[in-house]
């Protein structure tokens, strides 16, 4: 048997030997410097580029309202006001013809907005969105309300769906003796104090839209051009004649006339409710696209045709007059922040996803004949208030500023109980603040909880949260990694007890 033996081939192993530990710690202490400023310039950027898309949101509401209010001129009749509006101009004839907007004590004009089935949809309203306009058109507010929310107590009615109340109103005030056009308006206006009642909110006027309308004014204006995101098969499409038909559209750029651009916002294809308002905020924003990039607004044909269908199948609360205030705002609006959010069951519950707008929870349907309804989560569970939304309007409706900042927040834990800071965070995302990072610190645990802003930027917004949450603003601390840090950094010390959004007092 061959025998083999094993011996070194050089004792001088110190000329290949690389010194690893030193060499990586000279690597990261220049990096983190290089990174840290990396990570502030794609924040700031990232900012920049969310601005443009809420300075493009508004611009294209401001095109609706202007759109409305040449259509509420053409109510003088077409061929006279078109004379007028060549003669003396938009702006001028809004300056003239317009009244004073109602406003609440902020300086917001708040809108109801409805989306209402046809004839065989009993008067029930298949979208509830509340929007509210500054009195500068600087800035929109869009909220939108589940068709499922029930209202425990209703005045003069049963509880009920929030959809069914437009109607249950309308048939009381028949019943009282209005005709049926007075009945109509007196139940929109019903609807409006019921919604503004549970929110503690001032509603100044509603505007009600039907189907076919929808379809004519998309047919009217030459179609939409829209992104489909997902292919869609819904085979049970409802029909008017009380059957089923498939529906089915390709993802990606589509362009659509009205009926099927109506089908694409009502398909329950996707999972919920909620994904059709979002649908529905599509179209309506391809809508106000196609009116301007068309130059629509400036020819007569199409907007005496916009006016015939505004005629016929919208009803509305506002008188001429404010009407045109609402498009005298959009033609003096140099743009602005639109902020948009939905009601909805994404509470965070139970370990389940949370979502902004996610106040609501779906009860026991034996409890209301079987029915699946939507109750707003309650702190304590009973009984049922509204709190949680109201402080919501408080933040986004009324405040609105501290959503305009846009800063991102990172939460961290550094010495407070297991689990707060998860807590914490899935508030903030409820109530619309976008939450970057929830995490454990790798500092040392803290005594003191305290906020700490990523740069001048974003010190307004550490000092509203600072004094919102009552902790203190101070340095960011030096040794915290880049990665853990936000435009604006919540540090949960030994100290800090958690606290609900509803039970805290806003800044003044």
């Amino acid at each position: 048997m061959m025998s083999f033996s094993v011996r070194r081939i050089s004792d001088d192993s110190s000329r290949r030997r690389i010194a690893w530990k030193p060499l990586l710690g000279n690597v990261l202490f220049f990096a983190r410097p290089l990174m840290q400023l990396y990570g502030a310039w794609r924040q700031q950027r990232e900012a920049d580029e969310r601005a443009e898309r809420r300075r493009h949101a508004l611009r294209i509401a401001m095109t609706v309202a202007a759109a409305l209010a040449l259509a509420a001129l053409l109510w003088m009749g077409t061929a006279r006001a078109w004379m007028f509006l060549k003669t003396v101009g938009l702006r001028t004839a809004l300056n003239i013809a317009a009244t004073e907007l109602p406003r609440d004590a902020l300086g917001h004009t708040n809108l109801l907005l409805l989306g209402q089935g046809d004839s065989a949809g009993q008067d029930l309203t298949d979208t509830l969105m509340i929007a509210s306009l500054d009195a500068r058109g600087s800035s929109a507010v869009l909220l939108s309300l589940p068709r499922d929310l029930h209202f425990l107590e209703r005045k003069g009615l049963p509880d009920g769906k929030v959809n069914n109340s437009y109607r249950d109103y309308k048939v009381r005030r028949r019943r009282e003796g209005l005709e049926p056009d007075a009945a109509s308006l007196q139940a929109l206006r019903d609807s409006a104090q019921e919604i503004g009642s549970a929110l503690q909110l001032d509603i100044h006027g509603v505007v009600k839209v039907d189907f076919e309308g929808f379809v004519q004014a998309v047919d009217a204006i030459g179609g939409v051009d829209v992104a489909v995101p997902e292919d869609i098969v819904d085979t049970q499409f409802p029909t008017a004649d009380y059957g089923y038909e498939t529906f089915a559209i390709n993802a990606g750029p589509q362009h659509l006339d009205g009926a099927t651009a109506l089908k694409y916002a009502r398909t329950r294809h996707t999972s919920s409710d909620f994904d059709r308002s979002a649908r529905q905020q599509q179209i309506l924003k391809a809508m106000a696209a196609r009116v301007r990039e068309q130059g629509l607004l400036g020819k007569a044909r199409t907007v005496a045709a916009l006016q015939s269908i505004v005629a016929e199948h919208v009803e509305t609360t506002l008188d001429l007059g404010m009407i045109l205030a609402l498009g005298k705002m959009a033609a003096e609006s140099e743009g602005g922040d639109v902020h948009a959010m939905q009601i909805n069951d994404r509470n965070g519950l139970y370990e389940g996803v949370v979502e902004p707008g996610g106040f609501l929870y779906t009860p026991p349907r034996e409890l209301f004949g079987g029915q699946s309804v939507l109750l707003p989560v309650s702190i304590p569970e009973f009984p049922v208030t509204w709190k949680q939304l109201q402080m919501l309007k408080r933040l986004f409706i009324d405040m609105r500023t501290p959503y305009a900042w846009n800063a991102d927040i990172a939460i961290l834990n550094a010495g407070a109980k297991s689990g707060v800071a998860r807590t914490l965070g899935n508030e903030f995302v409820r109530y619309g603040f976008p939450v970057g990072r929830i995490a454990n610190a790798s500092m040392p645990d803290q005594e003191t909880s305290f906020i700490a802003a990523g740069g001048d930027s974003a010190l307004d917004a550490a000092k509203f949260f600072g004094a919102f949450l009552d902790l203190p603003v101070q340095d960011m601390p030096a040794g915290l990694p880049a990665e853990e840090r936000g435009a604006v950094t919540i540090v949960l010390g030994e100290d800090y007890a958690y606290t609900p959004f509803q039970n805290l007092s806003l800044p003044q």
